[in-house]
């Protein structure tokens, strides 16, 4: 028995369940949120991402809403990107660290004209409203909760523009092209805000849709995506209007896992989490400025930049066959000749994997390993299924680029 939606997502849990969804729990105990694993069909989910349009609720994720006339200038001296420089429509990736450096939440800003939203997991949303608060002083800056006023919607694939389309009579290429920047469009009629983020290796518009009609949004998305859960896919005709249609379908968290490790898109919370600095995720190109002035935990990340090197970091690893390592198996130094004194030693553990169709179906994992590990083509070991298998560093975090 999977955890109960809250009440404000009801509606799209059971049209969901209606189309055949097994659930999984994100979270522990009474904050967990149920989130479709697959509708049991994997395959053709994975595939819906690479060739169609797949339509993906991410129901844990959630926002925070800035208004005020201080709040730019609020958000620039604690987050890690440059909030001052961003103009009205535009998106940016930013960690919140502590005064030890240490990252709170890994954040999408928007900035708009009249507010600006952080949407992040809704797991964080807590600490960083608190984070937040402690630091206000005489500043014009109200924060609200949204998080259960909309919800997370990704439509993933080279098709997502043509489906996107389809629900309004607004030109969608402002959004569809331009990654870095959101617009709010009319959708069925309503005003959602949509933004790209190309996070699973193909073409990602994400809609956070106001919750009242999610549902209704969602069930147009499938209608229009060609899929209809009460579809025989042996029966001729079926498979003639599929034809006819984007061929899309719903997927879940398992679809979209594979795709993103493939992509190179590491996870707060699962290859890293609060007690990482912006140094270990290899992601600072994307969340970090280092032009702007001082911020939360600024001293730490310019420290490690300037003067050293982290002690650990994130690292993509292939292996060369189908044999696939569980998240936090243990990472090795392998045993050989030139390897005598450490052979055997744990250097790390493997954060998440999957096997990739886009290889082969060999293995490939995200893993933080200790520094001097990490550089693109060192050999590692890793115990998967009951014998150890070799693995190699790879070149980029994507590993099909």
């Amino acid at each position: 028995m999977h955890a109960a939606p809250p009440p404000h997502l009801q509606p799209i849990h059971d049209l969901q369940q209606d189309a055949g969804a097994e659930f999984i729990a994100f979270g522990e105990g009474d904050a967990a949120t149920p989130l479709v694993a697959s509708f049991e069909q994997y395959e053709a989910e994975y595939a819906a991402i690479r060739s169609r349009v797949a339509i993906l609720h991410l129901p844990q994720r959630g926002l925070l809403r800035f208004t005020g006339d201080d709040r730019q200038d609020f958000l620039h001296r604690l987050l890690t990107q440059d909030i001052n420089a961003m103009r009205g429509g535009d998106t940016r990736r930013s960690f919140q660290l502590n005064s030890k450096g240490r990252i709170v939440a890994d954040l999408l800003v928007h900035h708009g004209d009249a507010d600006t939203w952080l949407e992040l997991d809704a797991v964080d949303i807590a600490p960083l409203r608190e984070l937040l608060e402690s630091r206000l002083f005489t500043e014009d800056v109200t924060i609200d909760d949204l998080t259960d006023q909309r919800t997370h919607l990704a439509l993933l694939g080279p098709a997502a523009g043509a489906l996107l389309q389809k629900l309004t009579d607004a030109d969608t290429a402002p959004a569809v092209n331009t990654p870095g920047t959101h617009h709010v469009l009319p959708l069925l009629g309503r005003p959602t805000t949509v933004y790209r983020l190309d996070d699973a290796g193909a073409m990602g518009l994400h809609l956070l849709a106001p919750i009242e009609h999610a549902a209704e949004l969602y069930q147009a998305l499938l209608e229009h995506a060609g899929f209809d859960p009460q579809d025989d896919p042996n029966d001729p005709a079926v498979a003639q209007r599929r034809r006819d249609t984007l061929r899309g379908r719903p997927i879940g968290w398992l679809a979209y896992n594979t795709a993103r490790i493939e992509a190179g898109s590491p996870l707060f919370h699962i290859d890293f989490g609060p007690d990482s600095i912006p140094a270990e995720t290899a992601l600072l190109d994307q969340t970090v400025s280092f032009t702007k002035g001082c911020y939360l935990g600024q001293e730490i990340v310019a420290r490690m930049q300037n003067l050293g090197h982290p002690k650990r970091v994130l690292v993509p690893l292939r292996f060369g066959a189908d044999a696939l390592p569980v998240a936090g198996a243990p990472v090795h130094v392998p045993a050989g000749p030139d390897e005598a004194a450490t052979a055997g030693d744990p250097v790390g553990a493997v954060t998440s994997s999957t096997l990739s169709p886009m290889l082969s179906h060999t293995a490939i994992a995200f893993a933080v390993v200790k520094w001097g590990r990490h550089t693109p083509g060192a050999t590692l070991a890793v115990p998967c299924e009951g014998a150890m298998a070799e693995a190699t560093v790879a070149d980029t975090l994507s590993f099909i680029a």
